[in-house]
């Protein structure tokens, strides 16, 4: 069968995530009708490299598309450009080899989040709203104890659904800009729920509620994991690697959120 590549950006907020559910508007169903409709194909198979949650963005979602028939991807291109809503975007569609699957090859996920910090009439769909002063090279303390291989159990919503809560986190940055604290996580993959806890956790420390020290007793279980997960709104999915492919990722700047010192 026919593969392609495609590279999806999206805005979360009136989408009930990537996955296709019994109810509910989610990314992979709008790109399925609209793919069924432009090829006349009915049993196409398209799949994410990550199932994001209802809310969450995305600047680089990957999907592999499988079909019957040949396509030409400029073709296919431009008529998704046309067909689609405002809110969901394909960047890019290029053939693949036969086997490629866009979850099960990717070797690396990075996820950015945003925090907001001051009130912004255009910032709440795409960033977290925090008031208190946020200390940055605390967040950052923090940050690095939460990289390398862990028991991420603490920082996952439904641990148990795992086949394994072991997590390789390969590196997490935390970045200032005007208005913002910005922060982005990469690793082979992420359990549900683990960023958004991850986040509530340096924000706990960032406000000085708990020391950076205490991420290593969250993660070991000495102590419970905060419970504060942050809004899904500030949450996009970045990039994805796959093996052999160049790996590049751009500074952090803000994303829809308007910079004001």
């Amino acid at each position: 069968m026919p593969t392609y590549r495609l590279l999806i950006e999206y805005e979360g907020t009136k989408f009930a995530g990537w996955q296709v559910q019994a109810s509910g508007r989610t990314v992979q169903g709008v790109l399925l009708d609209t793919l069924r409709t432009i090829t006349g194909e009915r049993g196409l198979d398209l799949q994410g490299a990550g199932r994001t949650d209802a809310g969450v963005h995305a600047l680089g979602q990957v999907a592999s598309l499988r079909c019957r028939a040949p396509l030409n991807s400029g073709t296919l291109f431009h008529a998704l450009e046309r067909e689609l809503p405002a809110d969901l975007a394909v960047l890019d569609v290029r053939p693949a080899a036969k086997g490629f699957h866009a979850r099960h090859d990717a070797v690396a996920r990075a996820y950015r989040y945003q925090i907001a910090t001051r009130r912004s009439a255009f910032g709440k769909r795409t960033s977290w709203w925090v008031e208190d002063a946020l200390d940055e090279a605390a967040m950052r303390e923090g940050a690095r104890r939460f990289v390398g291989r862990h028991d991420f159990r603490a920082f996952a919503k439904r641990a148990g659904e795992a086949e394994s809560t072991l997590v390789e986190v390969e590196g997490i940055e935390v970045a200032a800009a005007p208005s913002c604290v910005l922060l982005r996580f990469v690793a082979s993959h992420f359990l549900w729920n683990q960023v958004r806890r991850m986040v509530g956790a340096l924000v706990t420390v960032g406000r000085g509620e708990a020391p950076a020290a205490d991420v290593s007793r969250w993660l070991a279980g000495k102590a419970p994991a905060p419970p504060l997960a942050a809004p899904a709104a500030g949450l996009f999915l970045e990039a994805v690697r796959y093996p052999d492919e160049p790996w590049s990722l751009p500074a952090l700047g803000p994303v829809g959120l308007p910079a004001r010192s």
